[in-house]
Order: C-alpha cells, then structure tokens, then sequence
C-alpha cells in the first residue's frame, strides 16, 4: 500500500477583528493567542491553542461554540489570530485528527491519544508558527 502524503500550506495571520476577511475554502485550521502592536502593525505569537477543521473555514471561525473559550484565554491586551492550509473534503478528519495528535493543543479534546487512520506523511509550510512538528509521519 503506497503511503498517503498531505502537503499544507498554511496562509496567514488574520487577526479576530479581521475574521470576515478570513478564507471561505475548506481546510485546517490554527487559532492563536496573540499580542496586536498597532503602531508597528505587528503581530507577536504567544500560543498554538487549538486545531480545527472546516468545510468553509471564515464560516466556522465566525460561528465557533468554543469562541468565548478561546477568548477567555487571552490576558490583557491580547487577542486571537488564525491561520489557515486548504485541505480536500474528503481529507479534512484525517488531516485534523492528524495535526491535533502530533502537535497536541491545550485546548483540542478529541483526536488528541489515537490516530484514527492509515499512516501517512505530512508536510507543512507557510504561516504555522508553534507547530512542533513540520514534517513527520503517522504509523
């Protein structure tokens, strides 16, 4: 059996007040904890907090159940970020149970002990900022 291969390109960051701007294809997900600096227009990354998968993915982020879960992880000046890789239909839960079980995020709760599917590569690139691993392979 030839093992399957995903190659994510994640694309980002858009800041919570710029969710509406936010990519309507389907594909994986990443929320951050981050500070804003307005005057410099820079975004500092705290925390990978959370791994997701939608069908279309501004739609999910606008109307998530976990929002004020994610929010209330921010401090003090802090906000939340996101950033996005297209991903297939037909790939979605196994691409998300995959990022979840390798990187493990605080506040994923599925997904997190088992891979559930054949072994595969995955490769990552882009805007993916604290994802412990960018490249590996699930038996």
């Amino acid at each position: 059996m030839d093992l399957k291969e995903y190659n994510l390109s994640f694309k980002g960051y858009w800041l919570d007040n710029n969710r509406p701007e936010l990519p309507d294809f389907s594909g994986s997900y990443l929320v951050y904890k981050c500070v804003y600096n307005q005057e410099a227009n820079t975004v500092k990354l705290l925390e990978l907090m959370y791994i997701g998968q939608a069908e279309n993915i501004r739609d999910r982020i606008e109307k998530h159940e976990k929002r004020d879960v994610f929010l209330k992880e921010c401090k003090n000046g802090e906000t939340l970020c996101y950033s996005a890789a297209e991903v297939e239909k037909d790939s979605l839960d196994i691409v998300e149970n995959a990022l979840i079980f390798a990187q493990q995020p605080k506040l994923n709760d599925a997904c997190k002990d088992k891979f559930n599917y054949d072994p595969a590569e995955f490769h990552l690139e882009g805007e993916c900022s604290f994802m412990q691993y960018l490249n590996f392979r699930i038996n």
